[in-house]
């Protein structure tokens, strides 16, 4: 096989990605169902659909996708709300059509100018996630955190410190990490080292691929040692993906909402070459989705400068290009809406455009300076929309399982939102 043209990958110089020997700035969307909507057959194939999905999404600027490329199976059997069929069965075992789903979905990149993002784990059990790896490895029930009950379509479960300290046994429990690790180091090297069953060429040769994402969102408590355990998980998964592809970005997941120390930790390896931050107003308390005043979105707005500013700062201190790889707003949730009608694809994005408007101008402002690298917006369900009825069945919307169907997804018809990631692309351009 030719060698590959290394110049056809992102890479990082200095603050800022390049491409091709030009500037390449991120205007992405989540896309997290990738790799089983490209599934040839099977509950939850649908080419079609992400044939469609991608031609609107290009036509709209979106040059990159941030998709997953893990999902873990459990030992007791079928599991609420998690993502179906996985990838992994159990460890050590895959199933190759789920696999060959993802081969196909990065194959069809170029062929609309887009690259991928792939997270090779996720913290949150939607997925089946690193929860998952310690129930392998202790053969415990995971203690699910409080999650949306789709039957009776209210918030509702268990303990979330609970769920918490079992999760971060993955990389904060001795007697275990070794196993987790060797099981982990197992899964990047059948991701990594994958041969694309569609054109023939290495993951790790693919200039479809911009970055290798360690995991989703990872967390840990809040101390010092805390601190130090997961940055020695990240130094040495990144060093690991780094020994099997020397050339593609690496970046770790990060949330990066714990301040300067903290991103600087979660950031320091030297291979960890993308910094990664996400932002979610509602989530972290900034946003009131039944005020149909402006005063909670435009607060939110105030404290999403804050928050990229900050980020956009250290990651300069670091020499690092950062992006924003996650934010979202719910739609419109009062008046006729209220409620459970907040989710509705009809409802209104009155304060969710407002934001989007804000997040974009912003980037692409710091971006300019080559201070920012870009931005994905949370989540593209396109032409996929929620149930009309109670169901436990996965509806593959831009929400996760665990989620209302309709929380924070962008429909192929929201022509607003749509027009705003368009305004993105297009600021995106001028600056390339």
């Amino acid at each position: 096989m030719l060698e590959p043209n290394r110049s056809q990958f992102v890479s990082a110089s200095g603050t800022r990605l390049v491409r091709d020997g030009q500037l390449y700035l991120v205007s992405g969307a989540n896309y997290w169902q990738a790799m089983n909507l490209g599934m040839a057959a099977g509950p939850s194939g649908d080419r079609e659909r992400v044939l469609h999905d991608l031609a609107v999404l290009s036509k709209r600027g979106v040059n990159m996708l941030r998709i997953l490329a893990a999902t873990e199976g459990s030992q007791f059997g079928t599991q609420p709300d998690r993502m179906y069929p996985v990838l992994m069965t159990a460890p050590g075992h895959y199933d190759e059509d789920v696999f060959a789903g993802l081969d196909w979905f990065l194959a069809q990149l170029p062929k609309f100018n887009m690259t991928a993002t792939v997270s090779l784990s996720n913290y949150w059990t939607w997925s089946g996630g690193i929860a998952q790896y310690v129930s392998w490895i202790t053969d415990t029930k995971i203690p699910y955190p409080k999650q949306w009950d789709h039957l009776r379509q209210v918030f509702a479960g268990g303990n979330y410190e609970v769920f918490l300290d079992y999760t971060n046994r993955f990389y904060a429990d001795a007697s275990i990490y070794d196993t987790a690790q060797q099981m982990f180091k197992s899964h990047i090297r059948a991701v990594v080292g994958r041969r694309n069953s569609v054109n023939g060429i290495d993951y790790r040769d693919d200039p479809a691929i911009m970055a290798w994402e360690l995991m989703n969102e990872p967390q840990i408590i809040a101390s010092s040692n805390g601190q130090e355990q997961l940055f020695q998980w990240i130094d040495e998964s990144a060093s690991f993906i780094s020994s099997l592809d020397p050339h593609h970005l690496i970046t770790n997941g990060a949330e990066s909402k714990n301040g300067e120390q903290w991103f600087k930790t979660m950031h320091r390896s030297r291979h960890i070459t993308l910094a990664s931050c996400h932002f979610w107003p509602l989530n972290w308390g900034y946003y009131n989705s039944t005020d149909p005043t402006n005063a909670s979105v435009d607060y939110s707005i105030s404290k999403m400068h804050e928050f990229v500013n900050d980020n956009s700062r250290w990651a300069r201190d670091m020499a690092i290009p950062v992006v924003l790889f996650e934010y979202g707003m719910m739609r419109d949730n009062w008046g006729e809406y209220a409620g459970l009608a907040g989710y509705d694809p009809q409802a209104p994005v009155t304060h969710r455009n407002m934001f989007y408007t804000a997040v974009v101008k912003r980037i692409a402002e710091l971006a300019h300076s080559g201070l920012f690298a870009g931005a994905a917006f949370w989540a593209y369900a396109g032409t996929a929309r929620p149930p009309s009825k109670p169901t436990t069945e996965i509806t593959w919307t831009g929400d996760p399982p665990h989620e209302p169907p309709g929380w924070n997804s962008v429909y192929d018809d929201d022509d607003e939102t749509l027009d705003i990631i368009s305004m993105f692309g297009k600021l995106v351009r001028l600056l390339e």
